[in-house]
Formats: C-alpha cells, structure tokens, sequence
C-alpha cells in the first residue's frame, strides 16, 4: 500500500512538473510574441539618448525649413522621451557633421526637396546624394512655395510679369534665388517656360540674383538688387498684410504647387499657364528626415514609429495650419522610393536650364 502511494505522489508531481515546464513554453513563446510586437510597433516609441541634434539645411530661424523642424521636433520628443534641438546651420555644414555623426542618432538631418536638387545641381558634392544616408520619414508640405515682388510692381502674376517684359522692350526683370535648391527649380520653370513662350528676345532680360537665406531674398527686394524674390506664404505672408509699411510691402505671384492655399488668393503656375515641354508644372516642396549611413536600426524604426504617432497628432496639425504648412507623412521606406522618382523626373527641368552663373546680375 505504501509503495502504491508512493508511486502515485511520484506520479502526482511529474505532471506538476510538466504542466510548469508547458507553462514556461508558453510564456517564453509569449515573451517572443511580445518582442515582435514591439519590433513591430506594439509599444511606444523611445530611444536612450538625453538629446538628439537636428541639423537644418538652412541658417534662418524664420524660414519654413526651421518652422517645419520646430514643430516636428518639439512633439517627436515627447514621444521619444528626449530632448531635440533644432541647428540651423546651413546646408553644406549640415551635410558635413552629419556625414562625421554617431551612428546611435544623436545627430540627424531635417531638410527638404534641396538635398537632392544640390546634389544635381552641382551646389553639393555628390558624396552628399541621397544613397548615401538613411532617408527618415516624410512630415510635412509647403504648399506655399511662392515667388513675391514690391506690392506697387507692374504684374500681378509670375505670368504677367513675362508679358510686361514683352510690352517693355528696354526693361529686364531679376529674380532672387538661392543656388540648389527648390528657389532654382522653380524659377527654373519659369524661366524655361518664358523662353518657349515668348523667345529669348524675353527670356535674356530675365536675370538671377544669386543669395541665400529667405532674410537675404527678403532683404535683395527691399535693396533694391531685385525685382522678384523666390519666398513662401507660411514666411512672406506678414510683409503683404495690411497696414505693412509702404518700403517692404510685398505680394505674391505664385506658387508652384498643384492647389491654392487655402484662404490665400494666390494662383499656382498651372492656373497661370506655366509649362515645361508642354506639360503643367507642379512643384511641392517636401521636409523630411535624414540620419548617417550606418545609424542603429532601432533608431530608425523609433523615429518612424514615433512621427507616425506625431502626424496623428491634431495639435502637431494645427501648428502647421498656423504657417499654412500640411501634414504629408510617409514613413521612410515609402519616403525612400518616392523622393528618388521625385528627383528623377526634376532631372529633365536641371538639363535644360541655364547656368545661374550665365544669367546672374
């Protein structure tokens, strides 16, 4: 009797045992199944860093660049945990410390459309070009990419302007850009399309005045070194309201976007007939993240995870509302392949262009 029930205790605290060994299967697989949805997004974002540097491609605080990278930034922290300060530094030096930067993504790079257009502009080096970093996610739009002059010029229009030009033969009419980038292209466009409209009898007395920053543009206009300056509602906007001085008073021409900004009664190229080889021209200009080659992947996979919950965000939104900026979120593997289709099909308008040399002031 006593050997039966020893045998059944024996038995007793075998199944025990394997009923605990199924169990820790089971919650060793349940730690596995929680580590995948962690990797895939099923916590929230952090990373352990005490701050993350963000290098901007420009050297204006008051510029769209800087206003897209403050409001972007001050909400991504929150989710991350951290603190990120935004550097405006411009964009060679930018390219410079990000290409020495830490891989654990204390230094990374808010920028737009430029940081290709450089590049194929010759205005970067090409060790600069988009293959050679890890393109972050997408965040937002200017749709209010815009050319603007002195609110007593003799045009209303981008397009008006060429036909002023054409009714004045002895007049020429120079344009402040900044070599490189979104202000080339755009008035690179403009250019073009007067030379195919109107003959190089019009497009010749169409100069560039070759500047920096949107303070530099802004302040060529105001000097008098030229007649329009490439410029953005969400910055400009405050010189062409009422009651502004007389002496920098502006308005718009245009904006190369594909719509109107709402609330702002600017038309866009295409309303105004603007074309390249026949075809409407549409520019948006985009801002998105750049960070080092080689940076840590969990980095990365933070930061996309964390501005997809930043965009989410109506108070992110309507921060950007306030400069007349969109949300226009890509997370970065779509981001990736869509701003190297962007930049190819730009290729075409870089070709045929002038040199900004060939017809600077």
């Amino acid at each position: 009797m006593k050997k039966l029930l020893m045998v059944l205790i024996i038995a007793f605290l075998g199944a025990i045992l394997a009923a605990c060994g199924s169990g820790s299967e089971e919650s060793s697989g349940g730690g596995q199944s929680s580590q995948a949805n962690e990797q895939d997004g099923g916590e929230e974002a952090s990373v352990d860093l005490n701050r993350i540097r963000v290098l901007i491609g420009s050297s204006s605080t008051g510029g769209d660049t800087y206003q897209n990278a403050d409001a972007v930034s001050r909400y991504t922290e929150e989710v991350l945990d951290t603190n990120m300060k935004v550097d405006a530094v411009g964009a060679l030096r930018a390219f410079d410390e990000l290409g020495k930067a830490k891989d654990d993504g204390s230094t990374i790079m808010f920028f737009h459309d430029m940081a290709y257009l450089g590049v194929e502009y010759g205005s970067f080096d090409e060790k600069d070009e988009l293959e050679n970093w890890t393109i972050g996610p997408m965040v937002s739009i200017n749709p209010g990419n815009a050319f603007l002059t002195s609110a007593d010029a003799p045009y209303e229009t981008m397009a008006e302007s060429a036909e002023w030009l054409e009714e004045n033969p002895d007049e020429t009419i120079t344009v402040a850009v900044e070599a490189g980038g979104v202000s080339e292209v755009t008035f690179d466009a403009y250019y073009l399309w007067v030379e195919q409209e109107f003959g190089t009898e019009v497009s010749e007395r169409i100069h560039a005045y070759v500047t920096g920053s949107q303070e530099d543009k802004d302040q060529a206009l105001w000097d008098g070194n030229a007649d329009i300056i490439h410029g953005s509602i969400g910055a400009n906007k405050q010189y062409t309201e009422d009651g502004v001085d007389d002496k920098i008073k502006m308005k718009f021409l245009g904006v190369s976007a594909s719509e109107r900004v709402e609330g702002f009664d600017v038309p866009t190229f295409n309303e105004q007939g603007i074309t390249v080889d026949g075809e409407e021209f549409v520019f948006d200009k985009e801002f998105f993240f750049l960070m080092p080659k080689d940076v840590d992947s969990n980095f990365a996979a933070a930061l996309d995870q964390a501005v997809e919950e930043v965009v989410e965000n109506p108070d992110y939104e309507e921060d950007l509302n306030t400069n007349t900026y969109i949300v226009n979120h890509r997370p970065a593997e779509e981001a990736e392949e869509y701003l190297f289709e962007k930049r190819e099909k730009i290729r075409s308008v870089i070709e045929q262009a002038p040199d900004l040399n060939e017809i600077a002031k």
